[in-house]
């Protein structure tokens, strides 16, 4: 007779499938990463390919003396590497949910790719692999630190642009003001 009120026969003391998890490795092209290390991973990418691309555009820009058609094809290629990361980190989110890496071309979609932040992932085991490990606190950090840093230039451009209008404002008075009493003693009576 099967009585309901017995303590279970199950060996709890094993983790089962379900607690698997694994460290993602930024630029692995399988596995799974979840909504922060997505923001985290892609924003840390992006921001390091900029830099690659600033110093080689300042030194090809002075080489080439400006050449507008030489900058215009140095950034395609750095679009190249920053549309083909932008896949493998998508095709990873996706993973993470559970569906099909062609789900990815949803970030081709203009807002459509909002899915891919805010959506959970599958907290167990899935057919691309078990599931990530709880995001650390340099996780977290860098996932929000670009939007912080956005968000401070966007107010100290708030407070600059002003002042240095007010600052051209009165240089220009300062300057005509000059023109005035050169002219007034120029002018012989």
């Amino acid at each position: 007779m099967n009585n309901p009120y017995n303590a279970p026969a199950a060996d709890l003391s094993v983790p089962g499938d379900s607690a698997q998890t694994y460290q993602p490795k930024v630029f692995a092209m399988k596995g799974r990463i979840g909504r922060v290390r997505y923001i985290a991973y892609s924003m840390g990418v992006f921001m390091a390919l900029f830099l690659v691309l600033a110093v080689i555009a300042a030194v090809v820009g002075a080489i080439s003396g400006g050449n507008q058609w030489v900058m215009i094809v140095l950034g395609l290629l750095f679009y190249i590497p920053l549309i083909a990361v932008s896949f493998i980190m998508a095709i990873r989110r996706v993973h993470d949910m559970g569906h099909s890496g062609w789900m990815s071309l949803i970030i081709l979609v203009p807002l459509a790719q909002f899915w891919l932040l805010f959506a959970p992932g599958v907290p167990t085991t899935n057919e691309y692999g078990p599931r990530p490990v709880k995001n650390s606190t340099g996780v977290i950090i860098a996932a929000f630190t670009p939007f912080v840093f956005f968000a401070l230039m966007g107010v100290l451009a708030a407070i600059a642009i002003p002042a240095y209008q007010a600052y051209m404002d009165k240089a220009k008075a300062a300057q005509e003001q000059t023109v005035e009493s050169v002219q007034t003693e120029a002018v012989p009576e």
